[in-house]
Formats: structure tokens, sequence, C-alpha cells
């Protein structure tokens, strides 16, 4: 038979002998206990085992009836399992690497950038002292001992036989008191920024315009402006939400243009530091600074000389780095920094941005001048909730690229699925659509994405509509709840409860599961059966 686990919640106010209680009572229904965590201030926490779920609900009833005990509820992880996810997901959400010691230099935590600049695995590091990590006398020690703050700090060491050369920012971690007890240091890899961030298209096939699938009366007129565009060489500023896809857009206009034989290279303008982005940007001339490259370095402009830079995120770049960029747009000259020398270019820039340039301009982030150097012809791609027409046609091309990718037979999408997906508002557009079927896909089995299977694992916010549970019953099409109008109306949180209540145990009725009805109403097994309980169901 299949153990169940569950977690429960204790709120209560603390007596003698209360504790004894309830472990009585968890041995009374034969509840397996396999950890637990209270506090003085907010109870305590059981994770338990048992063979059904009516043994889990009868100990929570039998638990709410002891004597100062406040309130019992269904949780879906223990307290410090969540703090870990939550201290991990920070970690692993940001684009830089981190890496954090303790007060005797032990490495403490390391997120997954940090683990793929310096060749390693957290499993390896963690626990062990710092250099053995990052080489003798890492910059990050003197800020343990002396609490120095330091900035992009170079370094270069040897791991796994690699030459590994990053920029490191040192700050120290303190105590209420004030005093040292670790340090943490964020990592930039200098080669990645050039293979993965600055890379350059060096590939022959290019995006094209009919690689944007499309079938939307929007993306069609504006498919249309951006082909007749093309054709010269004036600047273009693509303006859209994040996920738009706007460099798709700008890699086929340089595909439709004169310039399709010469360097497209994209850059994206917020993933740099600003000295970092002027070197990229610019170049640099011989001895500019320690370690330059003996004869200097090509910037990215030179690189794209004859052909296209697309400039991703220009809204973020500094007021200095947009001086240096008038200049270039105005004059089609530049200097390498640490140069004297001008140097001529032929580049077609095209720009894009998700922020408003407008209101930039009006608080001083962004200047008039460059902005009307940019948006000589600006191009808005509308967001997907704008498109929905696109929908359809647009998650399946990209279950087959993502069946293709990760080499599982390719499936379909069932009316209602397809449904759901056009119902969503998509703030992450294209990109969010895509990072869900992904999701979806990886983690089930099936030949058909149904409309359950993407309410366990999409977190959409529209997973079941009234309609489809006004038809669970065959014999009533709409869902009716009656409230008595005798004297004054009840709370309204009371009449809310009631249709709650109503819906649960009709959905229980079809799907006689906690975790059924939570993935057919769109909500978590621990919400359920916290309203099997409060409701009495």
């Amino acid at each position: 038979m299949e153990v169940l686990e569950y977690i429960i919640q204790i709120d209560f106010v603390n007596r003698p002998g209360l504790g004894y209680e309830i472990f009585k009572l968890t041995e009374k229904h034969n509840a397996d206990k396999i950890a637990m965590e209270a506090t003085p201030k907010h109870g305590m926490v059981i994770q338990f085992q048992c063979e059904a779920e009516e043994q889990a609900l009868n100990l929570v009833t039998d638990l709410t009836k002891v004597e100062h005990i406040t309130n019992v509820a269904f949780r879906a992880q223990m307290p410090y399992q969540e703090k870990e996810i939550e201290l991990r997901t920070i970690l692993n959400s940001v684009s830089e690497g981190v890496l954090a010691i303790d007060k005797d230099g032990i490495i403490s935590h390391l997120n997954e950038v940090a683990c793929k600049i310096l060749h390693c695995k957290s499993e390896e590091a963690i626990g062990v002292k710092v250099e053995e990590l990052v080489g003798e006398d890492p910059p990050m020690l003197e800020t343990l001992r002396f609490g120095h703050v330091c900035r992009l700090r170079e370094r270069k060491i040897k791991r796994n036989g690699r030459t590994v050369q990053f920029l490191s920012s040192n700050v120290p971690i303190r105590n209420d008191q004030g005093q040292i007890i670790g340090a943490v240091s964020t990592i930039q890899d200098f080669q990645q920024v050039e293979k993965v961030i600055l890379q350059a298209s060096k590939s022959s096939q290019s995006t094209t315009f009919d690689d944007i699938i499309h079938q939307s009366h929007q993306m069609t007129r504006l498919i249309a402006s951006a082909r007749t565009v093309a054709r010269n060489s004036s600047t273009i500023l693509l303006r859209g939400e994040s996920g738009t896809g706007k460099e798709l857009f700008a890699s086929a206009i340089h595909a439709e243009g004169s310039r399709c034989n010469k360097p497209f290279i994209p850059i994206n303008c917020a993933a740099l530091t600003e000295s970092l982005l002027e070197s990229e940007l610019f170049g640099y001339a011989e001895g500019a600074f320690t370690d330059a490259v003996k004869g200097g370095k090509k910037g990215l402009f030179e690189q794209a000389n004859g052909g296209t830079l697309f400039l991703d995120e220009i809204g973020d770049i500094s007021p200095r780095l947009q001086v240096r960029l008038l200049r270039v747009l105005q004059e089609g000259t530049l200097r390498r920094v640490g140069g004297n020398k001008d140097i001529g270019i032929d580049v077609r820039v095209i720009a894009a941005t998700n922020r408003n340039l407008e209101e930039m301009i009006v608080s001083g982030e962004f200047r008039d001048d460059l902005y009307y150097r940019l948006n000589v012809i600006p191009l808005t791609i509308p967001p997907l909730r704008e498109r929905k027409a696109d929908i359809p046609v647009l998650a399946q091309h990209l279950i087959r690229k993502i069946c293709t990718k990760i080499h599982k037979p390719e499936v379909h999408l069932v009316k209602a699925s397809v449904e759901i997906l056009a119902a969503q508002k998509w703030p992450g557009n294209v990109r969010q659509l895509e990072n869900t079927l992904e999701r979806v896909i990886n983690l089930t089995d099936v030949a058909e994405i149904r409309p359950e299977h993407l309410a366990a694992w999409a977190d959409l916010t529209e997973a079941v509509t009234v309609k489809d549970i006004g038809n669970i019953s065959k014999n009533q099409q709409a869902l009716q709840v009656e409230i008595p109008l005798t004297g004054d109306w009840p709370p309204l949180k009371d009449i809310v409860a009631s249709v709650e209540k109503e819906v649960i145990t009709r959905v229980l009725k079809k799907y006689p599961s906690s975790r059924l009805a939570g993935q057919v109403l769109g909500v978590s097994n621990t919400t359920i059966l916290n309203k099997i309980h409060a409701y009495k169901i």
C-alpha cells in the first residue's frame, strides 16, 4: 500500500503537557513522525507518514479539540525546507556567480553560475576552504579579515587544467552587533562574456521573417513594415516588452537588407558593467590598462563594420556611454578606450528596449538627442496577449522545437488546453510561453497536453473556467447556491465560503482525491486539504 506523507502546522498557547498530548494523538492515528520544528511563538510543525488520507484528516480533527490548540492546518513544506529553497532560488536567479564563506573562510554557499565559471560541483566545493577553490590569497579573505569592500578585482587561476579569468566583487557579512561573520563574492567570467553574452553570429544561417511564426493581423502588418525598412541603412528602434522577440526581428531585418553578407553582432547592454560594456563596444588601445592585449583590441563597432550592430536594452546604458554612442551615430567615427585616433566605421545600428524612453528623458536618465538619433524608424512589437490569434500556431511550433531538443515524440495540445493558453496574460510573452511548455513536456509523458497537465505543472491563473465547474454534474448545467434572504444578509465571507464548499464538494465527487481535485481547480493539494477540514466536507 502506498504511504502518504503530510505536514501540519499546529498553533497553540503553550501549557505543560501539551506536547505529550500531541504526540499521543499521532500514535493513536498511526502517524509515523519524520521531522518536527517547534518555536515558542509560532507553534509546532510536524511531518509524518500514514497509509490513508482519512487518517491525516482525523488526526487534524482530534488535534483541534485539544485545549489551548488554536489552529491546525496542512502545509506544503517544513519551514527549514522553505528557507533553503527560497535562498537557493534567490542565489540561482541572479546572472552572476555568488560565493559565500563563513568566519573561518569555509565555503557555505555557491550558486549554479559560480559552479559553471569555476568548473566545479556545488557538493565538492561547499565545506572546503575558499583557497582550495579560487587559489591562494583571494581578495575575499582580505574582506573577511579587515572588512574591506572590494569592487571588480581581476583574478586569473588554474582550475582543472584550465585558465579561468574572472572579476570578483566582495563585501563582508556582519551580524547585528557589527561583527564580521563571513564574506560574499559576486563573480563575472571574462571568457563567458565574449562566448555567451557578447557572441557574434558566426552561423551562415540567419533568422528571416519567414522564421517568425504568426497568423495575427498585427504581426502581418508589422513584418510588412519591417521588410520595407530593412532595405535601407537607417537606424531602427525596436520597442516591446521582454520576451516579444526583439532580437529575432533585428536578425530578420539584417538578413533582409543589403548588409546580409556582413556581420550581425548582438549585445545585451544591461548584462555588463559600464567599463566592460565600453571596452566591448569601442575596443581599447595597447597599454590602456593592465593585461591589455598587445596591439589593442577591436570593439564590436569595428567588428560589425559594414554590417549590423544590435544594441539590446539600450535604455540601461549609463549617461557617459550615451555620450560616446551619440558621437558614433553623429560622426561615424569612434575612439578606442585609451586611444587618441579616430576610426571611421560604417555600421547599421538597431537598438531595442522594453523601457519607456520618453519618461526617462523627462527624469533625466536618457539623453533626448540620443533618443532622436535612435528613433529614426520605430517599430513596436505587440505583446502576446494582444495577438492571441498567434498563440495556437506559435505554441505548436514551440512544442515541436522543444520535443526535438529533448528527444521526445512530438505532442499536441487539445482544444481546451489551447483555450487556456489563450486566456493567459503572458507577462513574459513568447519566452514565458516557451518555458511553460518546456516544463510541461519535461514533466509529463503523454501524447496530448490536456488541461489537467497545465493545471498541475504550468502555474496558469485560469486552469478551469466556471463553465467547466458547472458541467461536473451531467444533470445540472449551472452551479447554484441558495442564500437565505429572511432577515439580514449573511456576511460576504459566509456567502463565498458556501460557494467554495459547494464547488469543492462537487469536484471531489468526480475526483475523489485532494491531489486530483487541486489539479482540476488549479490550487495545491494543501489548499484542498485545509478546505476539507474547514468546511467539514
